[in-house]
This record gives C-alpha cells, sequence and structure tokens, in this order.
C-alpha cells in the first residue's frame, strides 16, 4: 500500500547564512523521520528526547521557498510528509552602498576616514557612512579629529554627529572638530600647562569650554557666510582631553549632545551626562545659546587623574546605541571593556572596518577615536 500523503508545517521560517532551529507542528506523531536534503541547505531533523518533537535546525544557502518530501511513520504506518521551508534572504546584502552626487551637493565629504597620532600614548579614530545614508546616496554626517601637542603633552580627540535632519550637518560636524583641533592647543598652553596644580574648575571652563563655545560661533559663521539656515548645520561635540602627568593620566571631556565618552581605568568609566530630548531619540545640538549659562557649560565638564588606565574613547551614538543596550550598561565597567575587547588589537585601518559590524535595527553613521597607553601602541 502506498503510504499516506501529508501536509508539514514549521514553526517559523529561515534566513540564507543564518543558523536557524524550527519545530515541525503538523503532522504530530511521527515517530520516524527520512530525508533526502537538497543540496543548497545543511539541515538536520532530530526528536527531542524529552518532548518529542522534531527539530529541523542548520543552514541553507539560497533565498527561495524550499519544497521536499520526507518519510515518516505515524502509529506503525508509512507516511510521506510534504513540507515547505521558505528561506529569505541575508538582510545585510539587501543594504545598497550608492555614490553620493557630488556634482548636486556641496561640502563634499569622503565616505569614510581614519587616522593615527602618536603621542605619550596612541590615538586612533575612525569615521564611516552608516548603511542607512549609503542604501539613499546620502553622505556621512559624523566627523573626528585627533592631535598631539609635542610642546605641552596634551593629547585631543574630538567627534561630531551631523544631525540626520540638517541638509549641511556634514559641514557642520567636519567645522566643530577642526574648530576643537585647532583652537584647544593654544588654550591648554595658556590656561591648563599643568593640571596638577591648576585651579581645575576655571583652567577647564577657559579651555573645554571655550573651545566648545568657539565651535558654536564657527557654525554661527557658516550660518552667516553661506546665507543658511543654523539649524542645517546642526551637530553635536564631544571633546576628550588627556596628558601624562607625574601622579598618572589625567583626562578631561566636555560633551553637547549624545553619544559617550568612558575611560576605562576604574569602576566608573563613564565621562559625560548625555543630552537626552523631549522625544526618544532627540538630542541638544551645540549652539551659541548654551554658552550664556556658566552653570551649564561647567556641568558638561567631567575630569578625573587616575594611575593607570585601559583606553579613553569617545563615539557617536551610532556605536554607543548598538554597543550599550541601556543607560545603566554605560556605566557598567564590564561593557565598556567588552567593547574594548573587540577593537583593542586594532589599527585605525582595522578600526575603520570594524565599523562595519552588524547589530539588527542600527545602521547609523559611526565614529570612534580612542587614546590607549604608550604600551599598547600598534
Amino acid at each position: 500500500m502506498p503510504p499516506r500523503y501529508l501536509e508539514g508545517r514549521l514553526s517559523r521560517a529561515a534566513t540564507v547564512g543564518e543558523y536557524f532551529a524550527a519545530e515541525l507542528l503538523e503532522p504530530a506523531g511521527l515517530t520516524r523521520i527520512e530525508v533526502d536534503w537538497p543540496d543548497d541547505a545543511d539541515l538536520t531533523f532530530e526528536q527531542d528526547k524529552t518532548s518529542g518533537k522534531w527539530i529541523i535546525s542548520g543552514t541553507v544557502h539560497t533565498a527561495k521557498m524550499y519544497e521536499f518530501i520526507f518519510r515518516g511513520t505515524i502509529n506503525n504506518k508509512d507516511v510521506a510528509v510534504n513540507l515547505r521551508l521558505p528561506a529569505s534572504p541575508d538582510p545585510w546584502t539587501i543594504w545598497k552602498d550608492l555614490p553620493v552626487d557630488w556634482d548636486t551637493l556641496p561640502y563634499p565629504k569622503p565616505d569614510t576616514a581614519s587616522f593615527r597620532v602618536e603621542g605619550d600614548g596612541l590615538m586612533i579614530a575612525a569615521s564611516r557612512r552608516g548603511r542607512s545614508h549609503a542604501h539613499k546616496a546620502l553622505p556621512r554626517d559624523d566627523d573626528t579629529r585627533i592631535y598631539f601637542d609635542a610642546d605641552t603633552g596634551w593629547h585631543i580627540l574630538a567627534v561630531a554627529d551631523g544631525a540626520g535632519s540638517a541638509e549641511y550637518s556634514r559641514l557642520g560636524s567636519q567645522t566643530v572638530v577642526e574648530t576643537a583641533a585647532t583652537e584647544l592647543p593654544h588654550l591648554l598652553a595658556t590656561h591648563l600647562a599643568d593640571p596638577t596644580h591648576a585651579d581645575l574648575d576655571t583652567a577647564l571652563y577657559d579651555t573645554l569650554g571655550a573651545t566648545a563655545g568657539l565651535a558654536a560661533d564657527a557654525l554661527d559663521d557658516l550660518a552667516r557666510d553661506t546665507g543658511q539656515r543654523l539649524q542645517s548645520f546642526s551637530t553635536t561635540l564631544l571633546i576628550g582631553i588627556a596628558r601624562k602627568t607625574d601622579d598618572g593620566w589625567f583626562f578631561a571631556s566636555i560633551s553637547v549632545g549624545d553619544g559617550l565618552v568612558g575611560l576605562i581605568a576604574d569602576d566608573n568609566p563613564l565621562m559625560m551626562s548625555a543630552d537626552n530630548g523631549e522625544f526618544a531619540g532627540q538630542t541638544t545640538f551645540l549652539r551659541s545659546d548654551l554658552f550664556a549659562d556658566k552653570a551649564n557649560i561647567a556641568a558638561r565638564i567631567h575630569h578625573r587623574t587616575v594611575p593607570d588606565f585601559t583606553a579613553f574613547m569617545l563615539m557617536t551614538d551610532g556605536v554607543s546605541d548598538p554597543m550599550f543596550v541601556s543607560e545603566a550598561a554605560t556605566q557598567d565597567p564590564a561593557a565598556w571593556i567588552a567593547l574594548y575587547d573587540q577593537i583593542a588589537d586594532l589599527d585605525e585601518t582595522a578600526l575603520l572596518e570594524w565599523l562595519n559590524f552588524k547589530v539588527k535595527g542600527e545602521h547609523d553613521d559611526r565614529t570612534i577615536a580612542i587614546l590607549t597607553p604608550p604600551e599598547t601602541k600598534k
């Protein structure tokens, strides 16, 4: 007698290239399964010893509807089961990487940038256009600069995240990080020659606070010189400074907007207070009126001296959001170490490639700048 034909049903579909496991929901009661698998799939059927359920697991390599018949036994009777397994394409292959048409857009900027500067420690930085921008042929809005002043020993790191809704934010972010790298060396030499003997509150206000104010003024100048609205250049700005001292290492930062600044050295890694807007995903952008209130600026400045450290990092939210799943995680030394473990052995070129990491739903521009001690020079 020919076997009875039944329709099979699985609990979930598959995605090309990803391991999956699905329960065979129908038919029930199978005590034996024999399958001739297609050539473009690495799959197995196994019966769970506790529940008796059959689980299909493995990997498929082609985006299509897999259709096959397998043989089995129900109540000592042979059956043939028609089974369909839909396989969707790898979602990462759907993203386009379209060039920006700079013939029609002003203020050209490369899709990627990476830097390396050696001082008393090693600084590397990388910035990459996000998938969401590349898919729509839009430019990179993030930017970064790093600088070492050999005369004073100051290391300077800056990252900026231009607002996606601002038409020329790519120029805004470029302008503010260049302002930080240009203005801070003189201000630090003048007001913070020795952080171990300075009135730090005043000195940091006159250096980091003044630099952020000059960066905001530079955006005002852009708006005036181009005839565009100031909001067209909206950007965040994070600045970090570090110097080797007789007591170890001195670090300080100022932040306007989101992203993260962190120091891996002790149990208190977070070195900024993020600005949050009225709604989720909103933040504060750099503007001159923020500097009318000295207390506002002072609250944005953080500093610390530590005997030694593992890494000092600044990053835009394209990196911080996927790497730190909650606000509590940003204050957890283990979370910072987990991030640094991914990049500890990378030079600036490899760091740029690392920024291609895949996290579902996270496709923004990504920028990170890192300072490590001299013994970790790559």
